[in-house]
């Protein structure tokens, strides 16, 4: 591994946002810690980001910007070449279309320090622009994880789905989302130590939960992490996101959901091998529930070609399993129900009934 440089690189890849980048490099510049990096990697853009940061490199007061330019290759290759390219004890993982609090830099690197911890972990606010104004913040309670054991056990499990034990302990759907984290890993510094040595990156080729198998992937290995209960992040939601899209078909919503299906079942195998533990358990409930939420996504769809493609979904290995075994006892009947149905296989009366409801203007949510 390439000696540490400086404190922290910050990888932040750019598709197509030169009109939000100078806000996002200009919230780093102005942070009262300075011992860092920013690799900018610009990922095959066709406007005119590279003007915009150009400039921004005579900004830097003797800290060092570098510009990387590739062929388009999306955002997880966009990231490991920064990841591949960085110097620092540290990793940051930044989206140039948000931006960080004064201060942050300073506080997460003290806290990294203080204990020698793998990673960071701390909190973020989304704010819809839109809409003019915050939506939600989100953090945790400072917390010392001391133990590869109690990270898999007590911490992964927040974030890799709905568990097993969600579904036994069923309160309400509300309850159940407040109890997970959300998986973007702008929320932690990681220590690019255990990042190359065990050769954590980002899967290729993927446009969803990228952020999840990553910390995933991360959790199996690290030892120790802190949390922090202070919102640094700045994380912008705008009418139509930058890194999102709507999907308008039956075909491409089975085709996300597969590749969850496939990304889980490789971390599957990873925590079997490194650690002879069945981590099944801790999605179990997000393979069921994603097939209720198909059903009612599809039913605005023509039914004949729809049912082919929920039936790629239903008899996956993974799910036909999940479906199987999951208990349901627990559940309110309005849950209970529809995937009582998923288990005796009649999952075309339950997607012709949520079509009829639809046609009938009648809302369903779950």
């Amino acid at each position: 591994m390439k000696d540490n440089k400086c404190a922290i690189s910050i990888v932040m890849p750019c598709y197509n946002v030169a009109q939000y980048t100078e806000r996002a490099v200009t919230s780093v510049l102005n942070q009262t810690f300075d011992d860092y990096e920013i690799i900018i990697i610009n990922d095959g853009s066709t406007d005119n980001l590279l003007e915009v940061c150009e400039p921004l490199k005579s900004m830097n007061r003797g800290r060092k910007i570098f510009i990387y330019t590739f062929n388009n290759q999306g955002l997880s290759q966009a990231r490991n070449e920064g990841l591949y390219l960085a110097q620092g004890e540290y990793i940051y993982f930044f989206d140039p279309d948000d931006y960080i609090n004064p201060g942050t830099l300073e506080a997460i690197y003290r806290k990294a320090k203080e204990g020698n911890y793998d990673a960071v972990h701390f909190g973020f606010q989304t704010i819809y622009e839109d809409q003019g104004g915050i939506h939600y913040d989100k953090s945790e309670e400072p917390y010392v994880y001391q133990s590869n054991d109690e990270i898999i056990h007590e911490y992964l499990p927040k974030f890799l789905g709905v568990t097993q034990k969600n579904l036994d302990e069923w309160i309400d759907m509300t309850t159940m989302w407040n109890s997970k984290q959300f998986s973007g890993v702008w929320r932690f510094l990681y220590k690019r130590s255990v990042l190359v040595e065990h050769n954590i990156i980002f899967p290729k080729g993927i446009k969803l939960i990228e952020d999840k198998i990553f910390n995933a992937r991360f959790f199996c290995y690290a030892k120790t992490i802190a949390t922090m209960e202070e919102v640094f992040y700045n994380y912008i939601i705008k009418e139509k996101g930058l890194l999102t899209s709507s999907i308008n078909n039956a075909k491409g919503l089975v085709e996300d959901k597969i590749i969850g299906i496939e990304q889980r079942a490789l971390l599957r195998e990873l925590y079997q091998k490194q650690h002879e533990l069945d981590i099944f358990p801790f999605y179990i409930g997000t393979i069921v529930f994603s097939a209720l939420e198909l059903i009612m996504r599809m039913s605005i769809f023509p039914f004949n070609s729809t049912k082919v493609e929920l039936a790629r979904y239903i008899y996956l290995p993974d799910v036909k399993v999940g479906i199987k075994e999951v208990r349901i006892s627990n559940l309110p009947l309005k849950l209970k129900l529809p995937i009582a149905l998923l288990k005796i296989r009649m999952h075309y009366p339950l997607l012709f009934g949520m079509r009829l409801l639809y046609k009938l203007g009648i809302k369903i949510n779950i």
